[in-house]
């Protein structure tokens, strides 16, 4: 059915698609056509679907871990709240707030106590790009605490989907733990080496979901004493800001783009806070739930492989049955979408492994249009050069 001469050149076309696709990636002007493509490219993952639209929302509460909502507490409520969790003997506080200046001296004293705790880690904020790295804490006056950068990886925290964390940095010369590292090193050693073994820079966020599936107070409840202590006692405890209460979405304060967000593309409404993405991440590292990716060669190879076996089709079918050659493409370009969705779903839910689904299905979806560059070219090369294709030969 299929010829040699259709074989060989599919291998050319798809070599063009790749070529085609690169130059997309790339093109500094916003074409209309363009559009798409270039917003599947820049900021979208298959997994935004998945975490969106399929992952189960109603997952048990994961309740060794207990978040705490300071809203517009002042330092001596901030302080007065880490003195009562104290006394229920929690495993670990993370406190992600900076406090950057001297304010009021006796409520900055109580507060540089609770902060100086043995069991309590505080956030930094790590400047990698700089050389030698350099960290932004807390006052001076508080001290050298148990520090943890709080940086989550993005191209821009503000506006970017947050996928990924880098749990260590490592340069040779410079050594620094992330926040969620940190607070791991302290509740579970064991679960700490697992994370270091693995070796990785950078690790992608396996959400386990909204605030919604964590234990939570406001810092009013814990100073009022409108609590359980058994949910407190020998767990993490995360205190910061999660809006005026625990739930608000109308302060943006710290509040970030992440797969959960009901719109996968295009997003226009932050939907988690800082907070819930560390207590999120530390799920993921305290169950062991990574998420293992596809090497970059053989995504490559695979997405090479899938693509020409579509090229090889659409060839054939623009040659035999010009007349109707949308049609069928757009119905394989359906079936396979379908198919390859499927299978990425199924190994990122069942055995947590990444596959980018992303590059398959945006070579599959412009090649057909780019067989139309490769009949063009064939023609020129037949006019100049006598080259006969399998085009020229029907």
């Amino acid at each position: 059915m299929f010829k040699a001469k259709l074989l060989i050149e599919s291998v050319f076309a798809t070599i063009l698609v790749f070529l085609v696709l690169g130059m997309f990636s790339v093109f500094p002007y916003d074409i209309k056509f363009l559009n798409p493509v270039k917003i599947l490219m820049k900021d979208f993952k298959y997994t935004d679907i998945y975490y969106s639209k399929l992952a189960d929302k109603d997952k048990p509460i994961n309740s060794e871990i207990v978040m705490v909502n300071i809203g517009n507490l002042d330092r001596a409520g901030i302080a007065a709240t880490l003195n009562v969790l104290q006394t229920v003997q929690p495993a670990v506080i993370g406190v992600d707030v900076m406090f950057y200046s001297r304010k009021d001296t006796l409520a900055d004293l109580f507060l540089k106590e609770e902060l100086s705790r043995p069991n309590v880690v505080a956030t930094n904020i790590l400047h990698a790009a700089e050389y030698p790295p350099s960290v932004l804490n807390s006052n001076e006056f508080f001290g050298d605490l148990n520090y943890g950068y709080a940086n989550l990886v993005a191209g821009d925290s503000l506006n970017s989907t947050i996928r990924e964390i880098m749990p260590f940095y490592d340069d040779g010369e410079y050594y620094a733990e992330s926040f969620t590292s940190k607070i791991l090193k302290m509740y579970d050693p064991d679960a700490f080496e697992d994370l270091q073994e693995r070796g990785n820079e950078i690790e992608t966020i396996n959400y386990y979901g909204s605030y919604k599936q964590f234990v939570d107070y406001e810092a009013d409840q814990i100073l009022y004493g409108e609590f359980d202590p058994e949910k407190i006692n020998g767990k993490i405890i995360l205190l910061g800001y999660m809006g005026n209460f625990v739930g608000d979405a109308s302060n943006l304060e710290d509040f970030k783009f992440t797969p959960l967000n009901h719109e996968v593309v295009g997003k226009s409404i932050p939907d988690m806070h800082g907070l819930t993405i560390h207590a999120n991440i530390l799920t993921m590292y305290m169950h062991r739930q990574y998420i293992d990716i596809m090497p970059n060669a053989l995504s490559f190879l695979l997405d090479f492989f899938v693509c020409y076996i579509h090229v090889v089709m659409f060839i054939y079918m623009f040659v035999k049955f010009h007349l109707w050659y949308h049609l069928y493409a757009k119905i394989i370009q359906f079936v396979t979408s379908l198919i390859v969705l499927y299978i990425m779903f199924y190994f990122y839910e069942m055995h947590h492994y990444k596959i980018n689904a992303t590059f398959i299905l945006i070579t599959v979806l412009i090649s057909v249009d780019v067989l139309y560059l490769y009949e063009t070219l064939a023609v020129v090369a037949y006019k100049k050069f006598r080259i006969r294709s399998y085009f020229i030969g029907h």
